[in-house]
């Protein structure tokens, strides 16, 4: 048996498993968290602008005149300290909030991420429930099939009773591959997102909800402003959007720098240590640039900061609209999956009870054939709707937690 299980590569996961794996091996983790560290480098390498810079260089030049040719050795070794550079700092400060819009962009990819997990995980779950459901049915259908044919032939029962029977076997053997076609599409998805060749067997099961309450609407979309990812990340994208626009500004200002330094040059080529340092020349000052020659860049730039300003202010805007018409629309869906649970629940209960009341009829001749397979039918597709009720309450549930971030209706992560 254990054999059976390696040779068939199957992974029995929990929704739990399946989110721990997600977040060690998914390609679309590490892309994120790369993305992050790539962002971190960037702040780190704008902050050093404040660090002196040293610098050297070396340089060899050849002079040709009619009476003869001279050679020039020279060499320089320079460090520049910035003293007053706003632009440097404006950068800084600009790069720190890029850091920070990329730290929300990281944890909102983990979000969705495990939103996607998790769908799949229960569309899988779904698939497999339904695809249950339909084995029993297309069993339950070929043994009165069977049973109408035997007793057509011997004129018990009429045609009619005899198409409805294969009408029924038949509905139900198309709702299989529809059932397969809707495993094998869940599966694939969770092997994606869990990057693995095994197929997924979960073994979590889905139950109705024990409460049935939920907050006002209009209490969550309060809460949204500050528990969103993307209202936060449009957020930060406009903060930095500001920051570059004062940055802009302060480019027109004069920078302000300090240099020191040492110049050796010769007719030859020594290397001699003592001899570069008793014939060379220091030098040191302040330096002063003027940004203002480059003015027409200067303004360009500056025009183009206040353009995506008004950009990333309308974005924000956008995201803000979208992601409260996302949650009003989740948050009436999940109810209508409650709705949809707790009625296909009744629905079920009363079918097989009228299942089972046919069924004794049947027996006693007091209702026909036809009659009997409705109620059996009616039995198969109320517990359809149940599974796929079941299953869309939890996707639902799982959206909103998404939109709702870390302060989520339900804090478990399943």
């Amino acid at each position: 048996m254990m054999l059976l299980l390696i040779l068939a590569q199957v992974d029995y996961l929990s929704l739990e498993q399946a989110i721990d794996i997600a977040l060690s091996q998914s390609p679309a983790y590490y892309e994120s968290k790369v993305s992050l560290d790539k962002s971190r480098i960037q702040f780190y390498q704008t902050f050093s602008n404040l660090l002196p810079t040293f610098s050297a260089s070396a340089q060899y030049t050849e002079y040709e005149s009619n009476s003869a040719g001279t050679n020039q050795y020279s060499g320089r070794l320079s460090l520049t300290q910035p003293l007053f550079d706003l632009e440097i700092i404006s950068s800084i400060f600009v790069s720190n909030r890029q850091l920070k819009s990329n730290n929300l962009q990281h944890t909102a990819d983990i979000a969705e991420l495990l939103l996607n997990v998790k769908t799949a995980y229960y569309n899988l779950i779904y698939a497999r429930e339904l695809l249950e459901s339909v084995e029993i049915a297309i069993k339950r259908a070929n043994e009165n099939m069977k049973i109408i044919e035997t007793k057509y032939k011997i004129g018990a029962v009429s045609k009619l009773d005899k198409l409805q029977a294969e009408v029924f076997y038949l509905s139900t053997l198309q709702d299989k591959a529809s059932a397969m076609t809707l495993q094998t599409e869940a599966q694939e998805e969770l092997k994606s997102l869990l990057a693995t060749n095994n197929d997924i067997y979960p073994i979590d099961s889905l139950v109705p909800p024990s409460t049935t309450e939920f907050p006002s609407i209009d209490s969550l979309i309060v809460l949204l402003e500050e528990a969103n990812y993307n209202i936060h990340i449009a957020q930060e994208l406009e903060n930095v959007a500001k920051l570059e626009l004062v940055s802009s500004y302060l480019a027109f200002l004069p920078k302000v720098s300090f240099f020191y330094g040492y110049t050796y040059s010769s007719d030859e080529l020594v290397f001699d240590f003592q001899e570069w340092r008793d014939n060379s020349t220091k030098n040191y000052g302040m330096n002063i640039s003027f940004p203002l020659i480059e003015i027409k860049s200067l303004i360009f730039n500056n025009l183009n900061a206040r353009k995506e300003l008004q950009l990333q202010e309308f974005s924000k805007q956008r995201t803000r609209l979208e992601t409260e018409k996302s949650l009003r629309t989740t948050y009436y869906g999940l109810q209508e999956a409650l709705d949809r649970l707790q009625f296909s629940i009744k629905s079920f209960d009363a079918a097989t009870e009228a299942a089972s009341i046919a069924q004794e009829q049947y027996a006693l001749g007091t209702i026909s054939f036809l009659e009997l397979l409705t109620a059996e039918e009616e039995v198969y597709n109320t517990q359809v709707s149940y599974t796929s009720s079941l299953s869309d309450f939890y996707i639902q549930r799982a959206h909103l937690s998404y939109l709702l971030g870390s302060l989520a209706l339900d804090k478990e992560r399943g």
